[in-house]
């Protein structure tokens, strides 16, 4: 009998994926515990899993125990929704009307905005016009919920988009964006609702808040309008606040910690920029330090993340942002990448991977010194404002159209007789 050779292509597959609780991932900053990820994708992009139409909307895609999370807007309704990760199925959907305010602007869409929480078995979300509810995460069925406009009022601002910040969680409770007449926070608990504090007045921005550990202390870092607060996540007092003037208040990006005492913040327009503020414990006071200013390091809605001494993604101006590297320490530029524009990034198995807002899924090798790019690809339709969802080596992408899974792990040729 003639020898015969042939081969046989198979995928690597890795277990200890993470799941993806929360904005921003397992760790709330944009990196991910990941092997395995091939560098290089075939000319169409890599392998599409499935994919089906969604609702309009920004939220990110949440991932527990083999099930996808997210909302979407239909009409006047929004809608959570339960996906089965490997086919793309519904599981449930929890549907409610919401109402738009008259100043409410509408050029980028109805939303929603906000990305839900999983906290235990139950998901808790936030709709554009301030619904907040709390399901059951096997159900949907509706287990608590706040009208955050209704029982605090609402600041106005002088561009209105709706609540866009995602619900964070502390220990025993979930902290929520109000910037109502009386109180800019509220602490719920979650298994009923109930109101474990509410911090003081002052009105909230857009930008996604943070909990990290600066000065030896638990804080939680927020944008108001008229700069960047500290506040104890315990008690829901204010710990320290440092003024940033820009033109109408809209803090967009979200807050990167460099280290146990320093973050980037930035802001965008022309007043904007991007700063490094050291936080220290004076006696019995915190107090914010402004290091450096650089109006080149402005930000939008896009996301950063940081590896050793450096920050890594979008720059610039709304329009015209630019892929960039930058020292933490002394804001200067190590090298900016100006094919990619608005980019949602991530940092998994030694590699960025970024969607822009046209569409491009782009995986690249970053460092202070260079920025190769691996492979690119068109993936998604404009507009693609979400971050992308990586679990283990599968990725969950959305548009305002439509929710696709990607595998993006490596292939290997297995060849036999």
């Amino acid at each position: 009998m003639a020898a015969f050779f042939g081969t046989l292509m198979f995928q690597v597959n890795h277990v200890g994926a993470q799941d993806w609780l929360q904005w921003g991932g397992p760790n709330g900053d944009f990196t991910v515990e990941a092997i395995g990820l091939s560098d290089q994708w075939p000319t169409d992009g890599p392998k599409q899993l499935w994919k089906r139409s969604m609702g309009e909307g920004y939220s990110s895609i949440l991932h527990k125990n083999g099930k996808l999370f997210t909302m979407y807007s239909n009409g006047d309704n929004e809608i959570v929704i339960s996906l089965d990760a490997k086919t793309g199925k519904t599981e449930w959907e929890h549907s409610y009307p919401r109402t738009f305010w008259p100043d409410m602007r509408e050029q980028f869409g109805r939303g929603p905005n906000a990305s839900p929480l999983i906290f235990n078995d139950h998901i808790i979300t936030v709709g554009i016009a301030g619904d907040l509810h709390c399901l059951d995460l096997n159900s949907g069925k509706l287990l608590w919920k706040h009208n955050l406009t209704a029982e605090y009022g609402r600041r106005e601002r002088m561009e209105e988009y709706g609540y866009s910040a995602s619900p964070i969680p502390y220990k025993n409770m979930v902290i929520v964006h109000v910037g109502g007449d009386d109180h800019s926070l509220v602490a719920y608990n979650p298994e009923d609702g109930s109101i474990i504090w509410e911090a003081g007045p002052g009105g909230v921005s857009y930008a996604q808040a943070t909990i990290i550990k600066l000065a030896g202390q638990d804080q939680f870092i927020y944008f108001s309008p008229e700069g960047v607060n500290g506040l104890d996540p315990v008690t829901g007092k204010l710990l320290w606040h440092h003024t940033i003037p820009i033109d109408n208040g809209n803090h967009l990006t979200p807050i990167v910690q460099c280290d146990e005492d320093h973050i980037f913040v930035s802001s965008q327009f022309d007043t904007g920029g991007g700063r490094l503020l050291k936080i220290s414990r004076v006696e019995q006071k915190m107090e914010a330090e402004e290091l450096w200013f650089e109006t080149n390091l402005r930000g939008s809605c896009w996301t950063l993340f940081r590896i050793g001494d450096y920050i890594y993604g979008s720059a610039g101006s709304h329009s015209s942002s630019k892929f960039t590297a930058f020292e933490w320490r002394t804001g200067k530029i190590a090298w900016e990448h100006r094919m990619f524009t608005m980019a949602q990034c991530l940092y998994a198995d030694n590699k960025a991977i970024f969607l822009d807002q046209k569409g491009f899924l782009t995986i690249a090798k970053v460092s202070p010194e260079s920025f190769d790019i691996l492979s690119s690809v068109k993936m998604t339709d404009q507009v693609s404002w979400t971050l992308p969802t990586l679990i283990g080596t599968k990725l969950y992408l959305r548009d305002r159209k439509s929710i696709l899974a990607l595998e993006l792990g490596e292939q290997r040729e297995l060849i036999y007789p």
